[in-house]
């Protein structure tokens, strides 16, 4: 079973814009390997695309291979961080009680935490960083708790259910 096979390409494209427009993330669903099966087209903020744009990227990719990694071990929502500080969050997708992908969020701080300005000045070779840290989002431990009740939600609704009932016998998704 594929993520294509529990909901359209167009679904999962929604569900990632929904988690930007609605939530304020980066929202993205991922194959196994950690590639990018549909991302949003927003940023959260400006930094992101500053940051993935060259090699500093390393930042995101080694952020998403440790939180991954957990999510897939513990079938289950992880929630973490980047080098910079910005939260982000896993929820592994399995069916039949394969891992087929994951889905999440980033991009935004939540509660108090702070990013790491000085890392981010010397990332990007910037002295004077503070255009880009006023697009960063503060979010609170409810908002991300509802952003990911929402995409829960969304994944359970009956289309996808029949879908996995249809494949082998169907198993359901671990969050």
């Amino acid at each position: 079973m594929e993520l294509t096979d529990i909901m359209s390409i167009e679904k999962w494209k929604q569900l990632v814009e929904d988690l930007n427009i609605s939530f304020g993330y980066n929202g993205t669903v991922y194959y196994t390997d950690n590639s990018i099966f549909v991302k949003s087209d927003g940023w959260a903020n400006t930094i992101c695309p500053a940051i993935k744009s060259g090699d500093t990227r390393i930042v995101c990719a080694s952020a998403q291979q440790a939180i991954s990694k957990k999510a897939m071990e513990t079938k289950s929502l992880i929630i973490g961080e980047c080098d910079i500080g910005f939260t982000k969050f896993v929820i592994p997708i399995f069916a039949n009680n394969k891992f087929i992908g994951m889905i999440g969020g980033c991009g935004c701080v939540t509660g108090n935490a702070t990013v790491d300005a000085f890392y981010i000045s010397k990332l990007l070779k910037k002295e004077n960083i503070e255009d880009l840290l006023i697009s960063v989002q503060q979010i609170s431990q409810k908002k991300l708790t509802e952003s990911v009740r929402y995409i829960q939600e969304f994944m359970n609704f009956p289309a996808v259910e029949q879908a996995i009932q249809q494949s082998s016998h169907g198993s359901a998704f671990s969050f």
